[in-house]
């Protein structure tokens, strides 16, 4: 392990890194290989010709550098790979990359490919792809502040990649992992491509064959994968991957009684959601297996400073004051919700209070008071939400009328989920903007506030503030310094009204019984999976 790696232990993944390192006394290979989880099929197992996996939208895109949509990731994951990735504790694992060693100032990573990789295109990777894919990431990528320390992106021989920084970021590699708007590997060629518009050919498990809007997207089992034979199963995104079908089928089914129809039918094998009520009657049916995620994502709305009346703080703390958390995720979720105002979940290593002063304050008739002292004069306020998560709908149909009650007038406009996400850019057409914020949480805390941050900025005006505090978390020399960083980011971003946080939406998943080796995560793996 190189030595300046060994050095940042405060940092709970590291502390996982180096017991997977103890574990299999890998210390000379400079990497540690993730632990397996998940035993691929036997060697008996046949391939299937059809997978069909039921998920509630499309894909605003399956270019993975400008979204942070679940929708993408549960597609794009299959066919693109990382240079470096996360495993099922969420600690760094090598993906891509062979190995790495970072210099003594902590200013060089090197990183050594993995050689023969090919992608879909049957063209081999080598460093120039992945020197490619970095400069399109740090050119135009969604959450390229990532790269912003970046200054020099060199491709020595064909298997080396050097990253050289303008100064030390201890979380760099936590940043490079992180799956929120990935940092995907793909053709040389494609660097040009703009946003929104590239070609989907990666090096992974799975090969894109055609997008029906409004039906599917169909990959298929890309027969020139090499499985990572380092690994002996799936770890997170990383191990040894194999295909078990011809075919895999995302469906995208936005109705949730469909989706369970089709899972009882037979006609799904996969489900993404399962309803509590649905779960419930499907307890003891034994061609149903259901699985349990706690932590699926941080039900809220982004708040727009930029359009009136939200780009005055007195209004937006207004909202936040106004609204019964209990009552909305209550409702929207069947009652598979815990409220918390952490922007991380309990039990995550950054997981603060700060901030909490201004949660779930309930309190309409201060609110009012609060609105007519900011001078509101019945100005309309705009929600945007979607019809594709049914979560999502319910909960802006409920503040709605609870900011409706504090004398506010409030028009909802409700979209599918791919034109909602489009919508989302325009500054001029919304208040809030309701959302899920899954991937951020579960990966740490400079994944998650990268929203809210320059240049992406998804409340569209600058806070210099927030700025500084990111720019501060993510150079911080020791865990205590970045937690506490991180506590005064998330009472700013509570202090502003940045971001609504309602509450922690638990999810069920469910299969066919004969499906095998499906391990729920936080965006499905159907690698490794087969039926029975």
């Amino acid at each position: 392990m190189p030595k300046q790696y060994l050095q940042n232990k405060p940092h709970k993944q590291s502390f996982v890194w180096l017991t997977k390192m103890a574990r299999h006394s890998l210390l000379t290979l400079g990497f540690c290989l993730g632990l397996a989880v998940a035993p691929v099929a036997s060697h008996a197992q046949t391939v299937k010709p059809l997978l069909v996996f039921g998920q509630e939208a499309p894909p605003p895109t399956l270019d993975p550098y400008f979204t942070t949509a679940i929708s993408t990731r549960n597609v794009a994951m299959h066919i693109f790979e990382q240079l470096v990735t996360r495993d099922e504790t969420n600690a760094v694992i090598p993906e891509l990359a062979e190995s790495w060693s970072v210099s003594p100032d902590g200013l060089t990573y090197t990183f050594k490919l993995r050689t023969g990789v090919k992608f879909h295109n049957g063209k081999v990777m080598t460093s120039a792809d992945v020197k490619a894919s970095f400069e399109r990431y740090k050119r135009m990528a969604l959450a390229k502040v990532t790269l912003a320390s970046v200054t020099e992106i060199n491709a020595p021989d064909a298997t080396t990649l050097e990253l050289k920084l303008s100064q030390r970021q201890p979380v760099f590699l936590d940043e490079l992992s992180a799956f929120v708007t990935p940092i995907v590997i793909i053709p040389a060629e494609q660097n040009g491509k703009e946003g929104g518009k590239l070609e989907p050919i990666g090096t992974g498990p799975m090969q894109f064959v055609e997008w029906i809007p409004d039906s599917h997207i169909r990959l298929k089992r890309f027969v020139d994968y090499q499985p990572d034979a380092r690994y002996k199963g799936t770890d997170g995104f990383g191990g040894n991957k194999k295909v078990w079908f011809d075919t895999v089928d995302f469906k995208f089914v936005k109705e949730p009684g469909t989706r369970v129809a089709g899972l009882e039918s037979g006609q799904l094998q996969i489900i993404e959601d399962l309803p509590s009520e649905s779960a419930k009657r499907l307890g003891n049916n034994k061609n149903i297996v259901i699985y349990d995620l706690k932590n699926f994502w941080l039900h809220g709305a982004w708040v727009n400073h930029h359009r009136a009346p939200t780009n005055d703080v007195r209004i937006r703390r207004a909202v936040q004051m106004a609204l019964d958390m209990d009552e909305i995720m209550e409702i929207s979720t069947d009652g598979a919700y815990a409220l918390q105002p952490g922007l991380q979940y309990p039990g995550n290593p950054y997981y603060v209070k700060n901030g909490e002063q201004y949660y779930n304050v309930k309190n309409p008739k201060k609110a009012a008071a609060l609105l007519k002292e900011a001078g509101y004069k019945g100005e309309e306020f705009v929600i945007i939400t979607n019809s594709s998560y049914q979560s999502m709908y319910k909960a802006a149909q409920i503040v709605s009328e609870q900011l409706k009650g504090i004398g506010m007038k409030v028009r909802v406009d409700v979209f599918d989920w791919a034109t909602a996400m489009n919508q989302r850019r325009n500054k001029e057409g919304w208040n809030l903007w309701f959302t899920g914020q899954g991937s951020g949480p579960s990966v740490g805390p400079f994944s998650a506030l990268k929203d809210v941050v320059s240049p992406q900025n998804n409340q569209f005006v600058a806070d210099p503030v927030l700025d500084k505090l990111f720019a501060e978390l993510v150079l911080g020399e020791t865990f205590d310094a970045r937690k506490e960083t991180f506590g005064k980011f998330q009472e700013r971003v509570y202090e502003q009204v940045l971001f609504l946080k309602f509450g922690d939406l638990m999810r069920k998943q469910a299969s066919r019984s004969n499906v095998k080796g499906f391990m729920p995560y936080r965006i499905p793996r159907l690698w490794n999976v087969w039926i029975e």
